[in-house]
């Protein structure tokens, strides 16, 4: 396919070379904008091969790799939007979100969030000390800029000189949280979805037996989940919060003692349970085709 030569409209769905098809979730969207008169294409974000002019939009979807490659994916993630190309979600959104250190803006913001220390890429610090500080006695330490549990850690705080080396090797390449770790997990982690700023549905994602990570590859499961007008008025909160409105939103949080407490904001390449309820994907379609001009019928 060459520029000009376009029936109707054509949009990327951005991937990684471990799902050139797309994850399987995602072909429900490709199904909605197909019915709305618009034609989707995996794109694999690092092959060089790619034309990324005769799209009319960029759509961020399973680009799961970026962590691991994140000095090459913030360089191509610069040169689309020097190129000014359409992003969904947009490039300040994109660029924000990349680091997860967009918790400080959050908490700033008043958003409720798990208690959260940031360290910077190259700081020298005691966890041990800093979790103590706070009487926090078991911990989880993540990378900055990750994804998947990618680099995660959990341990009691008077074990942490069992984890120096790894989480020196984190600081070597980005930032590092630490937060105390809530049992409350082990009852599921919430997500709630929202399209352009409106709520589409929630899933509670359960650990397996034994473990306190909820994705997939640890064995995690998901339900549909009904939530409370209340919680979803919270979860919106943090999505308004973001640089600018989100074509696709997903807000993680458990609840403790009665409160909701964001874990992630993810506005940049979320699984986001198309699959989990019958309109989701239309949603999500429309939400896109709001950005090219499209009109709602």
């Amino acid at each position: 396919m060459k520029a000009g030569e376009k029936s109707c409209r054509v949009l990327a769905l951005v991937t990684c070379d471990a799902y050139p098809d797309l994850y399987e979730d995602d072909l429900l969207l490709v199904d909605a904008l197909e019915q709305l008169g618009i034609e989707s294409i995996p794109a694999i974000w690092s092959d060089a091969a790619v034309d990324w002019t005769i799209f009319d939009a960029l759509v961020i979807r399973t680009t799961w790799d970026y962590f691991e490659r994140a000095e090459e994916f913030r360089a191509w993630l610069e040169a689309r939007i020097a190129a000014g190309a359409l992003l969904c979600n947009a490039g300040d959104i994109l660029r924000w979100n990349f680091d997860k250190r967009y918790l400080q803006d959050l908490e700033a913001a008043g958003v409720p969030l798990v208690p959260t220390i940031c360290i910077a890429r190259g700081e020298r610090a005691d966890v041990a000390e800093l979790a103590r500080a706070r009487g926090w006695e078991e911990i989880v330490v993540k990378p900055t800029i990750s994804g998947g549990a990618y680099r995660t850690y959990r341990f009691l705080v008077k074990n942490a000189a069992d984890h120096a080396q790894e989480i020196d090797e984190t600081l070597a390449d980005c930032g590092v949280l630490v937060q105390p770790f809530l049992p409350e997990i082990f009852n599921g982690e919430l997500s709630l979805l929202f399209f352009d700023g409106v709520f589409s549905h929630a899933v509670r994602k359960r650990p397996a037996p034994g473990e306190y990570r909820v994705q997939f590859t640890f064995g995690g499961t998901n339900e549909v989940a009904e939530v409370s007008p209340e919680l979803v008025a919270q979860a919106r909160a943090c999505v308004l919060a973001a640089p600018s409105l989100p074509v696709y939103a997903r807000v993680d949080g458990v609840i403790k003692d009665g409160q909701f407490l964001l874990m992630e904001l993810e506005v940049f390449e979320p699984l986001l349970f198309l699959a989990a309820h019958p309109e989701a994907p239309e949603r999500f379609a429309r939400a896109v085709r709001g950005r090219l001009g499209g009109k709602d019928e």
